[in-house]
C-alpha cells in the first residue's frame, strides 16, 4: 500500500529522523502521530505536508494502532527487536505446531535470513548511548524484577562504527519509528530483495486491494485502487489468480476479510472472522529523570534490554527498556 523506500529525497537520505520529521515521516496526515504524544502538558507532534510516508496510526474506539507503511511493512518503523519465544509458551499458545520442527529448522532459519544479532555486551555496559537501559535495568532489579538481553536484526557492529563517528549516525541519530538509513536489516533488505532476486516476484508499490470475489470458472478477483503520493485514486484494476493469500497485517487483513464477510462478497468465511482480535499489549510509559541517577542525552534508539516477568503466575509480563530520545520524546 506504501511507497518503496529506495530512492533519497532533497536531503539525500531515504528516511526522516525523529527529530525534525518531514512528509516522509507520516501516512497521509498534516501532523505526526507519536506515541508520546505530550510531555508536561506540551504537544510534540509537528506539521508535516500530506504524503504517503512510511508510519500510519490508525484510530480505532479505545486503541490506536501503529503501522509501517511501504515495501517492507512494519519493518520499516519497528525496533527490530528479534526474540525467539521461550519454547513452553510457544507449546502452550499453538499445540497442534510442531515446536520441535519450529526451533530446530525455522526459528534458526529466520535468525539467520534476518541477520539477527547480540549487542556486546561488554560495549553496552561502558557506552554512553545505553546508560538510559542501564539505569533501567537498575531500577528494574531495586523492585524485583529480572532482565534480560533482547536480540535485534540491526547490526550491532555498524552501531560500533556509528559511536566511533566512522559509519553514517542512525540507531545513534535519531532514527528508528520513521526509518532507519542504515544499520538495520528490514524485510525490504533480507527476505523481499532474496525473492526479488529469483525473477518471480512482482512488487506493485502504492497499491491497495479493495475488494476479493470468486471470478468466473473458478479462482478469485481482486480489485486494486492505485494511488498517488498523496492518496488520490489515480487508476482501478482487477486482477484474477487462482490462490490469494491474505497478508495485509493484522488490521489490514482483518478489515478486508471482515468487509467481504459483511458484503457476502467472499463466501464460505468463518464465523469467527473479526472475533478474538486484540493489540499487542504495547502501554507506554516514563520513567522519570532525577539528576542523581539521570538516563543520559546519548541514546540509541535500539532497544537492547528487556525486564522479563514471563513466569509470574497473576502478572505475567515482558517490558521493553526503551529509549526517549531528547528533542521529541521525555528522556
Amino acid at each position: 500500500m506504501g511507497r518503496s523506500w529506495d530512492t533519497p529525497g532533497p536531503d539525500g537520505k531515504i528516511f526522516s529522523g525523529m527529530l525534525n520529521p518531514d512528509k516522509r515521516s507520516t501516512w497521509l496526515s498534516d501532523t505526526t502521530s507519536q506515541p508520546v504524544s505530550n510531555f508536561m502538558g506540551f504537544g510534540i507532534n509537528k506539521k508535516v505536508g500530506r504524503y504517503v510516508g512510511v508510519l500510519d496510526a490508525e484510530k480505532f474506539s479505545g486503541v490506536k494502532v501503529y503501522q509501517g507503511r511501504g515495501v517492507g511493512g512494519g519493518s520499516l518503523v519497528n525496533g527490530g527487536m528479534a526474540v525467539t519465544p521461550k519454547r513452553s509458551h510457544f507449546e502452550h499458545i499453538l499445540p497442534n505446531v510442531d515446536a520441535a520442527q519450529m526451533y530446530g529448522t525455522y526459528f534458526p532459519r529466520a535468525n539467520a535470513a534476518l541477520g539477527v544479532n547480540h549487542i556486546d555486551q561488554a560495549w553496552f555496559e561502558s557506552s554512553p548511548w545505553y546508560q538510559f537501559a542501564r539505569v533501567g535495568r537498575k531500577t528494574a532489579h531495586r523492585s524485583g524484577f529480572a532482565t534480560t538481553f533482547v536480540p535485534n536484526v540491526y547490526d550491532f557492529d555498524y552501531m560500533k562504527r556509528e559511536a566511533a563517528g566512522t559509519a553514517q549516525a542512525s540507531a545513534l541519530g535519531g532514527e528508528v519509528i520513521y526509518g532507519n538509513n542504515a544499520g538495520k536489516k528490514s524485510l525490504d533488505k533480507t527476505y523481499l530483495a532474496q525473492a526479488a532476486a529469483t525473477g518471480r516476484l512482482t512488487i506493485s508499490p502504492l497499491h491497495r486491494v479493495t475488494a476479493v470475489t470468486p471470478a468466473t470458472g473458478g479462482g478469485y478477483r481482486v480489485t486494486i485502487e492505485q494511488i498517488d503520493e498523496q492518496g488520490a485514486v489515480i487508476a482501478t484494476k482487477n486482477v484474477t489468480a487462482d490462490k490469494v493469500f491474505f497478508a495485509a497485517g493484522s488490521i489490514g487483513t482483518s478489515k478486508l476479510l471482515l468487509s467481504m464477510k459483511a458484503q457476502g462478497l467472499l463466501p464460505n468465511l468463518s464465523s469467527q472472522v473479526g472475533e478474538g482480535w486484540g493489540n499487542n499489549g504495547n502501554v507506554m510509559v516514563g520513567r522519570a529523570n532525577h539528576m542523581w541517577d539521570a538516563t543520559g542525552s546519548k541514546q540509541s534508539t535500539i532497544p537492547t534490554l528487556g525486564i522479563d516477568n514471563w513466569d509470574d503466575p497473576t502478572a505475567s509480563i515482558f517490558a521493553e527498556i526503551a529509549p526517549c530520545r531528547p528533542g521529541s520524546r521525555p528522556t
